[in-house]
């Protein structure tokens, strides 16, 4: 799956390349997720006046931003419609400061010895686990699930920087409690690499010519989904708990009660009480 076989996902908007609805993918209760209740998203700040107008029709209720407190004062605060209910839960996991200063640093040197020979992408393996065995980045997740079980809280849209990472993992969460099958969750999760591949290409492009970075390779696994990333997550819910529903349980703090209202808020009121095997 592309970008371009998936259109009416995708939120087209100035400020802001990877919002898209988490609806259409078909569970295994032979039902569809419906369209135009919950989305995932990259960064807000930079949206546009027409940008904000284009949300407004979407509905919106609730917009949660994992970003922390850092990147916000980076790079600004989410440009919302009036009236949406906003909440800011945190997931540290996914901030890539570091990195982000490394590269800015110019020294080659240090770029190959933080990065290179696969460092990089173990680095990204370390946080899609992190997500699992954090007690506060599960916390935040958890309150991001509970909340879109919630009454009265749909639509509603979350998002990260990059809308790739901590959105990534938030919306296999929710997709596998579902019950729409894995590899559609990881065609969903690499998606990002298409809305972000244009965007990418030219930073990487511009860091070479102006001699920041001699090696643009070298941020390929920081830029770039990999299934390996989203991979490492579940199979960490899968050790630490046993399996994804225990995970859900015990990892999440998710009741029955609650997962009843997702399938009922995005599913339908139709809803078998046991996926269709």
């Amino acid at each position: 799956m592309t970008a371009e076989s998936a259109p009416s996902r995708h939120v087209v908007l100035d400020g802001a390349v990877n919002v898209r609805d988490v609806g259409g993918y078909r569970s295994a209760y032979r039902l569809e997720v419906m369209r135009g209740r919950l989305f995932r998203g990259d960064s807000l700040s930079q949206l546009t006046a027409s940008d904000v107008a284009r949300l407004d029709t979407l509905g919106l209720r609730t917009v949660i931003d994992f970003r922390t407190p850092g990147e916000v004062l980076l790079t600004g605060t989410d440009r919302l419609p009036c009236g949406v209910e906003f909440a800011s839960l945190p997931v540290s996991g996914g901030d890539l400061g570091w990195v982000y200063e490394l590269t800015a640093s110019g020294d080659h040197e240090r770029q190959r010895d933080e990065l290179g020979d696969g460092r990089a992408a173990s680095f990204m393996v370390g946080i899609y686990r992190g997500f699992v065995t954090d007690a506060r980045q599960r916390e935040a997740f958890g309150a991001t699930f509970g909340l879109i079980c919630s009454p009265g809280r749909l639509p509603l849209l979350y998002h990260c920087s990059g809308g790739r990472d901590r959105a990534g993992w938030m919306t296999a969460i929710v997709l596998t409690a579902l019950g729409v099958p894995r590899e559609v969750v990881l065609r969903d999760y690499l998606l990002s690499n298409d809305f972000h591949r244009t965007g990418y290409a030219k930073l990487r492009f511009d860091l070479v010519k102006t001699g920041i970075v001699a090696d643009p390779e070298l941020l390929r696994p920081i830029l770039e989904q990999s299934p390996t990333y989203l991979g490492a997550a579940f199979e960490e819910a899968d050790r630490r708990f046993g399996s994804f529903g225990r995970f859900l349980t015990y990892g999440l703090e998710v009741s029955e009660a609650m997962l009843t209202e997702l399938r009922r808020g995005l599913l339908g009121e139709m809803v078998p009480p046991a996926p269709v095997r």
